[in-house]
């Protein structure tokens, strides 16, 4: 996708570059002082908002359009897994060693080692939205839910389309007591990634519970 915007682009500006040295020649055959006056009036075209864009920003924004695209879970699943591979990225190898350690004490149960890991990429990265989002989860894991919820509000700062999150966020809501809220949040997670796993069945659920069951 992105070559092939890259390639329209390039033969534009090639199709450009030969119209302005026609003109030039014709120009400097006539009178060379219009030379001048032409550059000044004939500037190179401006780059589109998708060539400003970060190279992170771009690749999270194509892949989130092929998510939307997708006909099935089977069809968005290895998206959802490319988008949480692009999320994991830090681009610091110091932050990267952290959050693999915090990650397999995570999965070794070891939350007190995994929470030492990740306060530590949060104190060193803020930036990193998966620092604060992989401490939620310990906070969750132990009964936190204050200190969860503040992390999950800081990651939908940095990354306001981070589904995960917001799964984990409206399952928080509703164990709270706080449906309609928690209902919001799932939609608005589903908008993102129709395929998020079990947050339809949810998001059904609770709609009946919040909005009854219609006519």
């Amino acid at each position: 996708m992105l070559g092939g915007t890259f390639g329209r682009g390039y033969d534009f500006l090639m199709a450009r570059y030969s119209v302005a040295l026609a003109v030039f020649f014709l120009l400097t055959s006539l009178d060379v002082s219009v030379v001048p006056v032409y550059a000044e009036i004939a500037p190179p075209p401006p780059l589109s908002d998708q060539d400003n864009k970060p190279p992170r920003a771009a690749m999270l924004d194509a892949l989130f359009a092929d998510l939307a695209k997708s006909k099935s879970a089977e069809e968005g699943k290895p998206i959802e897994d490319a988008i949480g591979r692009v999320w994991l990225q830090s681009g610091s190898p110091s932050i990267d060693i952290l959050m693999s350690r915090g990650l397999e004490a995570y999965d070794a149960k070891d939350y007190d080692r995994a929470m030492f890991y990740f306060n530590e990429v949060v104190v060193l990265e803020p930036a990193f939205a998966e620092g604060w989002h992989k401490r939620a989860t310990v906070f969750y894991v132990q009964d936190n839910f204050s200190r969860a919820l503040a992390d999950l509000e800081q990651v939908l700062r940095l990354e306001p389309r981070q589904f995960v999150a917001m799964g984990g966020l409206a399952l928080m809501l509703e164990q709270l007591g706080d449906k309609q809220g928690a209902l919001e949040v799932f939609r608005r997670a589903l908008t993102l990634n129709p395929w998020l796993d079990g947050a339809a069945q949810i998001e059904k659920s609770l709609s009946i519970d919040v909005e009854g069951r219609g006519i």
